[in-house]
Parts: C-alpha cells; sequence; structure tokens
C-alpha cells in the first residue's frame, strides 16, 4: 500500500496528455502531473518519485523533492497565516499546513520552525 510523505519508485502504466499514470499496486493508478513528466517516459519505464495528497485527499506523485519526508525533523518557513492555522514551505506547491491546535507559540511569515512532518489521520 502506497503511503503519502514518502518516496517510491513506480512503473509507468500510461502517458496522457495532462501527465502520466503509475502503477500504485492496492492504492490504484497515481497521478504524475505533467510538468514533472521526463521528456520521453514510456510505458514501462520506473520512475523515483514522491507522493502526497493533492487538494481533493488523492494520491498524486512528484518528482520534486521535499525538504523532509513522513517522520523527519525539519526547520520550515512560515508562508502564511490563517485563523486555521499556518503554511509552511516544504518544498512543493502545495505547502504543509500546521493547525492553530498544534501550535506551541505564535507564528509569524518568515520564521522557521522545527516541524515533525507526519500524516493526520
Amino acid at each position: 500500500m502506497i503511503q503519502a510523505g514518502l518516496y517510491y519508485t513506480l512503473s509507468v502504466v500510461k502517458t496522457v496528455d495532462f501527465g502520466a499514470y503509475l502503477d500504485g499496486g492496492e492504492s490504484g493508478e497515481i497521478l504524475l502531473p505533467k510538468r514533472y513528466v521526463p521528456k520521453g517516459l514510456k510505458a514501462g519505464d520506473e520512475l523515483e518519485v514522491f507522493i502526497y495528497h493533492d487538494n481533493e485527499g488523492r494520491l498524486i506523485a512528484t518528482t520534486d523533492h521535499p525538504k523532509g519526508v513522513v517522520g523527519d525533523i525539519v526547520m520550515l518557513e512560515v508562508k502564511d497565516i490563517m485563523h486555521q492555522g499556518a503554511f509552511l514551505d516544504w518544498g512543493l506547491m502545495k505547502d504543509l499546513f500546521i493547525p492553530l491546535s498544534q501550535q506551541t507559540s505564535v507564528l509569524y511569515v518568515g520564521m522557521r520552525i522545527p516541524v515533525l512532518i507526519y500524516i493526520d489521520e
């Protein structure tokens, strides 16, 4: 079973106009968006990708490298603050979210904080 927050080497099932689908086994096919598809990638090729959740909770792949994976403690910069929590820059298009209830001090945009990366089930 594929878990978000980790790297995997997956086989390409098929390429489409908007990217490529990777074989996620029991997790089904996982989309690698077009902007991350290496030139010449074809069905049957293997590719190391990082897996995370998109805005709708689906597994999605990227060839970008985040600043940490699940289980790592890393220093991340606060990118934006909202009433519900803060968004942290971890090197991917989708930022990490730290809920207000998990913040141990007041956060400000631009400050760097230590963060344990985990999946909130």
